[in-house]
């Protein structure tokens, strides 16, 4: 029974922090002015919307125009995201942080242009699950895994809680914010 709960529970967490990141998506999107911001709540095209949101806004960042000027983020994150669900081991997790990362390059053009004074610290803490991530990924390691192997509870938790923070921090970021004209 408890079993059953759990599952239950975990599901309704899932589509609780979906939902979250959907609507942080579509905030921004209506704020920047994107066409079809709806797409937010489609889960393949959220990704595309995210990475409009990105390619919206990397000409404002030197740094960063500098490094993905050729990289159509819109197209990338999705056709990557696909990859990893398709490729076996070693390369679905490389694929899965090429997502994390181009998410985090997104979130940080956000937070650049809508909270410039907290746009380290937001990053930062935006960038937790794929932090999480890479502990996972480190706790499997034969050499490296008896290190992280204690932290297997805390990882199980903080996979749960921090995606929620991303979106959050953006929505923070854009409060008061309308439609980008």
């Amino acid at each position: 029974m408890f079993h059953i709960g759990g599952s239950f529970l975990t599901s309704l967490l899932a589509l609780g922090v979906y939902l979250l990141q959907s609507y942080a998506i579509y905030r921004l999107a209506v704020v920047r002015g994107l066409p079809n911001p709806f797409f937010a709540f489609i889960p393949f095209f959220q990704l595309f919307m995210l990475g409009q949101i990105g390619d919206s806004m990397k000409h404002l960042n030197r740094r960063v125009y500098d490094v993905f000027a050729s990289v159509p983020l819109a197209y990338a994150l999705p056709i990557v995201s696909v990859a990893a669900v398709l490729l076996r081991y070693p390369f679905s997790t490389l694929a899965d942080l090429l997502v994390s990362v181009g998410t985090l390059v997104v979130y940080y053009l956000v937070f650049y242009f809508y909270a410039r004074k907290q746009c380290v610290l937001f990053t930062v803490i935006a960038g937790l699950p794929t932090i999480v991530s890479i502990l996972a990924i480190l706790s499997l390691m034969p050499l490296i895994g008896g290190a992280f192997i204690y932290a297997a509870g805390i990882l199980a938790v903080a996979a749960v809680v921090t995606p929620v923070v991303g979106p959050l921090l953006i929505l923070y970021s854009i409060r008061g914010y309308r439609m980008y004209r």
